[in-house]
């Protein structure tokens, strides 16, 4: 019944070029759609917000590294989201010279529609990538939070409404440089540190097949599941290691063999055919969709991969409206679309909004740790981590404040 009712709710076309349909920008005759993505069922929910809500200005600020958005209306009302820890830095000049200008004077209410237009204006489209779509994340976030406060409502409720109270977390951990026996030590730690019921370990050797500590795949992988087998369930991210599906279809049956749950990045993200020879090929579910940019082809992945398990990164893919596109598209096939996240700024936070409010989101979400970079406080129930579960962000807008003292020396990016 579930599968069916999300296949009502998401409704994609390609009779007719996107843009036409979603800003009504590309006049007739255009040759063809730049990527084709389709008409989508709106997430923000107009009844909360029935009088406009024009966007005044967003401004970028950055302090200690922290890269941090305002957003405020023409009645005056204010906001702050928290980008990307690194790659703000990278993309600043594509938020102030290319995102920032085109949102404003726009009704934030139109959100859904605003993060296609601003791809589709003019040639933006020919930026698309991570360092596009981290600053528009960034400034979605932050118009999130914007109508959230003024409709005295969650980012949760905004975008469908709030589903779960507490979120399931998996750990996630990175000791590729570390022997085998260290990186369990290091991984039961984790896993202790917040009593986590789910975990994700790191195997291959990051878009290259050889381990950085020689074998230590074929080793780590029975050693994790002897010791926290039986009280977590395991997950393991190869980085687009494998050059060839034989590798990758080997590693497969080491992981199958040991009951892990599922399996990351088999071979390079872009080698689509060769990700589908893999699922296909295995039992253990294939998970893809870290480093996708584009609606088109995570729409064709669902539709043809054998993929079984979805994740759009919520800062590299554009936010949170384009990645429960995705889940929808995954719903539609009765798949869950888990995202991935980046440690350090909010990432925790968008993750808890993303699955507090999509239907399909998987059993367990990833975790790096509660930011500490800057002083930040719960505006609903208080977010802790405990038992292996995170409260749910459902405070007014994306749920946190950040200490205003703070904010006022942040320096302002022109």
């Amino acid at each position: 019944m579930a599968a069916s009712i999300n296949r009502r709710n998401f409704l994609f076309s390609t009779s007719m070029p996107a843009a036409s349909v979603l800003v009504g920008a590309i006049p007739q005759g255009h040759s063809k759609p730049v990527d084709p993505i389709g008409t989508f069922e709106p997430f923000i929910q107009r009844d909360h917000l029935p009088d406009p809500v024009i966007i005044d200005s967003l401004d970028l600020h950055e302090r200690d590294d922290n890269w941090f958005i305002r957003a405020r209306s023409k009645d005056g009302a204010e906001a702050w989201s928290v980008g990307h820890p690194g790659k703000m830095e990278l993309s600043q000049r594509v938020f102030t010279k290319v995102i920032a200008p085109y949102m404003r004077g726009k009704d934030a209410r139109d959100l859904d529609q605003l993060v296609d237009g601003v791809f589709l204006s003019g040639s933006n489209y020919k930026m698309q990538g991570q360092l596009f779509w981290v600053s528009l994340a960034a400034a979605e976030f932050a118009i999130l939070d914007l109508l959230g406060k003024i409709a005295k409502c969650s980012a949760a409720d905004l975008l469908g409404g709030q589903r779960r109270r507490q979120i399931d977390l998996y750990i996630a951990n990175n000791h590729r440089s570390k022997d085998p026996r260290e990186s369990l030590r290091r991984i039961t730690k984790s896993v202790a540190s917040i009593e986590a019921k789910a975990l994700k370990i790191k195997i291959g050797g990051r878009m290259k097949v050889v381990d950085q500590v020689p074998g230590r795949t074929e080793k780590i992988i029975p050693m994790v599941a002897e010791s926290l087998g039986e009280r977590c369930t395991l997950y393991a991210d190869a980085n687009s290691s494998y050059l060839s599906v034989k590798k990758a279809i080997e590693v497969g049956r080491i992981l199958e063999a040991n009951k892990f749950a599922f399996y990351e990045e088999p071979v390079p993200f872009d080698y689509l055919d060769e990700t589908k020879q893999v699922a296909e090929a295995l039992d253990i579910p294939i998970a893809w969709g870290e480093q996708e940019s584009s609606q088109w082809r995570f729409k064709w992945m669902v539709e043809n991969s054998s993929v079984r398990i979805f994740q759009p990164d919520l800062f590299y893919y554009g936010g949170l409206i384009r990645s429960l596109r995705v889940a929808r598209m995954a719903a539609a096939k009765g798949l869950d679309c888990t995202p991935h996240i980046s440690g350090g700024g909010l990432g925790f936070l968008y993750m808890g909004i993303y699955a507090a409010c999509c239907p399909n989101p998987g059993p367990h979400q990833e975790y790096k740790g509660l930011s500490d970079n800057f002083p930040w406080e719960s505006t609903g129930d208080k977010i802790t981590v405990k038992a292996g579960t995170m409260t749910a962000p459902n405070g007014p807008g994306i749920g946190v404040n950040i200490d205003p003292g703070y904010l006022a020396k942040a320096n302002q990016i022109k």
